[in-house]
């Protein structure tokens, strides 16, 4: 599994509360086998300013939607396009790792950065509270299980004006050979 595969719950999953009708953003596999991925089509009933005030150096509208990415924990996470991505490898934070690029121009932001390296870089970005988290070999089946069909972004897909259509909208791709 590499960072970069989008997962779509086909319509087998419909009967799962929590993952059915859900687009997942893979943006890490470690190599001690975890996956984490982003749901990125589950909007919540709250704002960006009523989520994170720390999201705010990175999200610029307060009133943006915050997405619900997963249902492991409740830490915020930014993704976030960029017109430009030298410098960003690692995370600008006092313990060294390496930044999730899930796209070419796409990578994941940690709300406790500090905002200097990424200023004027930001062409959108969306905030998410939780993440998707596999154990090692959970994922893979689970895709042995056919519960989840893959396909490959695009940076349309991760910040869709209209995330209630993803799903539908992925689900036609992913099943187009």
């Amino acid at each position: 599994m590499t960072p970069g595969t989008l997962l779509v719950a086909p319509d087998s999953q419909d009967e799962d509360p929590v993952f059915a009708r859900t687009v997942v953003l893979v943006v890490d596999h470690e190599p001690n086998g975890i996956t984490t991925g982003i749901a990125l089509n589950r909007p919540l009933d709250q704002q960006v300013v009523d989520s994170s005030a720390l999201a705010l150096l990175f999200v610029p509208e307060p009133d943006a939607r915050a997405y619900w990415g997963g249902p492991m924990g409740s830490d915020p996470a930014v993704l976030a396009q960029f017109s430009a991505v030298d410098g960003l490898d690692w995370f600008h934070l006092p313990i060294r790792q390496r930044r999730p690029f899930p796209l070419p121009d796409v990578g994941v932001i940690a709300v406790a950065e500090h905002p200097g390296p990424f200023e004027d870089r930001i062409a959108r970005a969306r905030l998410f509270v939780g993440l998707c988290v596999w154990g090692r070999g959970q994922l893979e089946g689970e895709l042995a299980r056919q519960a989840w069909l893959q396909t490959r972004p695009t940076p349309d897909d991760v910040f869709s004006r209209d995330p209630r259509r993803l799903w539908a909208d992925v689900l036609a791709r992913a099943r187009t050979p």
